[in-house]
């Protein structure tokens, strides 16, 4: 049998596609921690910190309903290419005002909120993108690239950017993602595929994908499940670098070394899930998945060393990799193509809607309930997602090897 990973990459226009969209979600997590250290080390402050989560993803919810109509009305390519276009440029505004000596931390602000409005274009756009250039009986493996992508990402670029925001500052760290950002735009306008011309595609109404999610429960148990599990994620920007600065006595490198350990554990995982396949039960998998993943993010707080913290977060992101390439899975197998750029970009819009939360709920409730206290409740949410998946008998008996 023929190596799933070998096949896709001795594809060109796979590969291209694919080291251009890593080389940008590198680029992402290095303005992430950046903005993230730059806002904590002028305020200090937590709700500060809650603020910036919200201005990242808050307004992912507005820019899901754009998103989508784009994706599906025009070229999905072209819309992808001015995205990155577009973004690339408004962050290079962050360094020049820097060097300008004008930086305040409300344009932060809104470089993150001009971000996270445009970001559902690429998160509803790869998936879209991955089916136009991927044989089906190679999507699960494609969709494990996906996420090994964000996990590689998240590996190399919070230790880059800890190392980058100690030594060149955070305005200067966000240099490199401008350029990650012309480089995918560059690789996307090489880009040839064989997609359905626009003019020639049927646009599904919105109301279709909103009757899709709501009357299919796979999609709607999934959907629900990873908004309460980035709940939990969204909150960590919040309460991780107060806990490292409290708790574990370290600075930027240390809290980007962390991120870091948690992708690792993630690519391990990756890996495996997709040389598998869909040779596993894909639904059962994930409410497992989610529910452990809330358990160990509680246990990190009860650590008072960095190395114990390093090993919980290895063992979450081992946990947590299988989530996104076997939901992706089964939701590809659900979505008819003439809604998968309004119904990608509506299901990620809610799934990603629990960032904000998590963010603003952290920033609220750490100064009252300490870090501690704000990671338990943070993790029994995405426990009781997994477990309120566990108990939905078609997403168990979902994606079960034939």
């Amino acid at each position: 049998m023929a190596n799933p990973y070998g096949v896709l990459f001795r594809d060109p226009a796979f590969r291209r596609f694919g080291l251009g969209f890593l080389v940008s979600v590198i680029g992402d997590e290095l303005t992430r921690v950046a903005f993230v250290w730059f806002v904590y080390e002028k305020t200090g402050s937590a709700e500060a910190l809650g603020l910036l989560m919200l201005c990242f993803t808050g307004p992912i919810v507005v820019g899901g309903f754009v998103a989508g109509w784009l994706l599906d009305r025009f070229d999905r390519r072209q819309v992808m290419m001015i995205d990155n276009l577009v973004r690339g440029l408004f962050l290079a505004l962050i360094p020049v005002l820097h060097f300008l000596g004008a930086l305040e931390v409300w344009h932060v602000y809104v470089a993150a909120a001009v971000h996270g409005l445009l970001l559902m274009i690429s998160l509803a756009g790869t998936p879209t993108m991955i089916l136009a250039l991927v044989p089906k009986e190679h999507l699960a493996t494609a969709n494990a690239l996906e996420t090994l992508g964000y996990s590689v990402a998240g590996v190399l670029g919070p230790a880059l950017a800890g190392i980058l925001v100690a030594t060149i500052g955070a305005p200067a760290t966000v240099l490199l993602d401008v350029v990650s950002y012309l480089l995918f735009a560059l690789v996307l306008l090489r880009l040839r595929l064989a997609l359905p011309a626009p003019a020639k595609r049927t646009a599904a109404p919105i109301g279709a994908a909103v009757r899709l999610l709501f009357g299919n429960p796979v999609l709607t148990s999934t959907t629900f499940m990873f908004l309460a599990f980035n709940i939990l994620t969204g909150s960590i920007p919040v309460w991780l670098p107060i806990h490292v600065e409290t708790s574990l006595g370290g600075g930027p490198e240390l809290y980007g070394a962390l991120l870091s350990i948690a992708f690792a554990g993630q690519v391990a995982t990756t890996l495996l899930v997709g040389q598998l396949g869909a040779r596993v039960p894909l639904g059962l998998g994930i409410a497992i998945a989610q529910t452990l993943s809330g358990a160990l993010m509680i246990l990190v707080v009860f650590g008072s060393s960095a190395i114990a913290a390093g090993i919980i977060l290895f063992l979450f992101g081992i946990v947590v990799a299988p989530l996104t390439p076997w939901a992706q899975t089964l939701r590809m197998a659900i979505i008819p193509e003439e809604m998968r750029g309004r119904a990608f970009a509506l299901l990620r819009m809610l799934m990603q809607s629990g960032r904000p939360i998590g963010g603003a709920l952290a920033g609220l409730v750490l100064p009252a309930l300490g870090v501690a206290g704000t990671v338990m409740l943070v993790g029994a949410a995405a426990m009781a997602g997994g477990i309120a998946g566990l108990l939905t008998r078609p997403l168990r008996d979902a994606g079960r090897p034939d």
